[in-house]
């Protein structure tokens, strides 16, 4: 039986979040139904998912020991085919390698992230040495293919999936928990203005429901509580000026959440016309979002109703079915 490797550097230190847990879920439903053995290589000292049908080996740490000792792993395993749940695939892999390039920020000054040019020389060279780079959102895959445009690699565009919940949705007038802000602190997320929008909103409101922002590095919270934060919140609020594919938003619609977010690319294609957009740059805009999202029924009703349907088109069994498929297609 051949071996198909997945390369788990997502998880590192601390607890798996955002990719690594759509990562995982996409991993665990391929698993069920694959013909060929599957092994999850986990970087040292990490802790490895329980996946039923998929073995964890033990796997390098950092960009030059990655280099210098995969391919030797790679060769031991038998490996037929490396998915990597990254962009950074070992340069010298004796089977066709699979990257997975969630976004390159570099190329948006709107991500207001610095990235180091080595950074960017390491991923463009790791793209254009792949047989393969999987890209989440069309805006993604335009840009990858811009880098390895001169070179023999395939860009694929395959969106994150998202497991249907086991409880149906709550209906918009039972939802009386919080404005719910998923993600990190990064300041491609926007916090700060989604604070000032806030406060704008709340001294107009008077009985504002609260704001709670749940991520690294101050509020984690596990699947188990975010799930029912999801299902109970008044509304998703993600007003982030930047993203590659919105993981948060396709989450908000599966548990029918309400949802307010920026009118961008990536998030357009998530969320189609289920979503109050808003303009990211605009605190004013933000704010008016919020009263909206807060205050009109019949647009959290409809929400409620077809968020669900929505999220039904990104299910992780299409999620894996991609991935069969590419392997397949890349294994020839």
């Amino acid at each position: 039986m051949s071996v198909v490797a997945f390369d788990g550097a997502c998880f590192g230190d601390g607890p798996v979040t955002g990719v690594g847990r759509a990562f995982t879920d996409g991993l665990r439903v391929y698993a069920e139904t694959n013909a060929r053995e599957c092994v999850l290589l986990v970087p040292e000292g990490a802790v490895a998912p329980e996946l039923p049908g998929v073995r964890a080996v033990a796997a390098p740490r950092g960009r030059w020991r990655r280099q210098r000792q995969l391919p030797g792993l790679l060769q031991r395993l038998g490996a037929s085919l490396l998915h990597s749940s990254v962009a950074s695939v070992p340069l010298a892999a004796p089977c066709p390698t699979i990257a997975t390039a969630h976004d390159l920020p570099w190329l948006h000054p709107e991500a207001m992230e610095r990235t180091s040019w080595w950074r960017r020389a390491a991923t463009t060279r790791a793209l254009r040495g792949a047989a393969c780079v999987l890209a989440p959102s069309t805006m993604t895959q335009r840009d990858v293919a811009g880098l390895v445009a001169a070179h023999d690699t395939r860009v694929e565009l395959v969106p994150h999936g998202v497991a249907r919940p086991s409880l149906a949705p709550l209906p918009a007038s039972e939802r009386q928990g919080p404005l719910l802000v998923l993600g990190d602190d990064r300041p491609r997320k926007n916090r700060s203005a989604v604070r000032e929008a806030y406060a704008q909103f709340a001294r107009a409101r008077g009985d504002a429901p609260p704001l709670r922002f749940v991520g690294p590095p101050d509020d984690y919270v596990d699947e188990r509580e975010k799930h029912a934060l999801l299902r109970t919140c008044r509304a998703v609020v993600h007003a982030s000026r930047f993203e590659g594919f919105g993981l948060p938003v396709l989450e908000a619609l599966a548990h029918g959440a309400p949802l307010l977010c920026s009118d961008l690319e990536p998030l357009r294609e998530v969320a189609g016309d289920v979503a109050r957009y808003v303009d990211p740059n605009d605190v004013g805009s933000i704010a008016a979002g919020l009263e909206a999202i807060d205050c009109d029924d019949d647009l959290r009703a409809a929400q409620v109703a077809a968020g669900p349907d929505r999220a039904a088109a990104f299910s992780l069994q299409r999620l894996a079915d991609s991935w069969r498929r590419v392997h397949a297609e890349v294994s020839r």
